[in-house]
């Protein structure tokens, strides 16, 4: 500690452990983990007067930013530095994000869009989307691209419905959430991609037996995706269709 000056950064309200704790980690020679007791036990306050309680959204960014900071000067290119970015914009940004973001007030939203947007930027987040769940991919580029509304429809489709259907393009699966192919937002499909089958897999699937051949041709492929939200049509549309949309 003396070495390299470390000292925890008393200007953040939170996370002030994560960057000094991170650094002691990436400047040592060895570390041994001290696991026969508790060290460490949080109890909140009765008036949640903690300070980690009381910290907003963009005291927690700065306390991100503080961290990935660490990592960008001291972490190894490649899979160590890649895991420590992923785990702040799989976990803390997008937590961020979630309800606690329809509470806040229009501009605070706003400067939270524009904090989340800036971190995207200055640390390369999108370097490890191909990390990330689609739905974390997609509140952090909805943030980036300064559309809270479109977050806050996000969120409340998801409260709504859970998981989205999927959507088979070829080879491809999609997560066809409302904003898949929006053509007011202009989202690559590559937010929404779950995954990608071989072509050879895609040829040898069973042709489509003849319920599953009416149910595709009676249903609109926009009402069948609306139709999957409700938990009996979807059961329904699963047994006919065997889960492909």
């Amino acid at each position: 500690m003396r070495r390299h000056g470390l000292r925890r950064n008393e200007e953040l309200k939170v996370f002030s452990d994560q960057p000094f704790t991170l650094e002691a980690c990436l400047r040592a020679a060895r570390v041994s983990v001290l696991a026969d007791y508790d060290c460490y036990f949080l109890v909140l306050r009765e008036d949640l007067g903690n300070v980690t309680e009381r910290a907003t959204a963009l005291d927690r960014l700065r306390g991100i930013a503080a961290l990935q900071q660490v990592a960008a000067d001291l972490a190894e290119p490649g899979e160590e530095l890649d895991a420590i970015r992923t785990r702040s914009f799989t976990w803390d940004v997008p937590r961020l994000l979630q309800h606690d973001f329809l509470l806040l007030d229009g501009e605070l939203q706003h400067r939270v869009c524009a904090e989340v947007g800036r971190l995207i930027e200055r640390f390369r987040a999108r370097e490890v989307y191909h990390r990330l769940p689609v739905a974390e991919r997609l509140r952090l580029e909805l943030a980036a691209a300064g559309r809270p509304e479109a977050l806050r429809d996000l969120i409340r489709y998801e409260a709504a419905h859970g998981e989205p259907p999927v959507v088979v393009d070829g080879c491809r699966h999609y997560a066809g959430y409302p904003a898949f192919r929006d053509a007011g937002l202009g989202l690559p499909d590559e937010l929404f991609l779950l995954r990608e089958v071989p072509p050879e897999v895609v040829a040898a699937a069973a042709p489509l037996n003849l319920a599953q051949q009416l149910w595709r041709g009676a249903v609109p492929v926009e009402l069948r995706r609306g139709l999957r939200r409700y938990p009996v049509w979807r059961r329904l549309a699963n047994s006919v269709n065997g889960g492909r949309g």
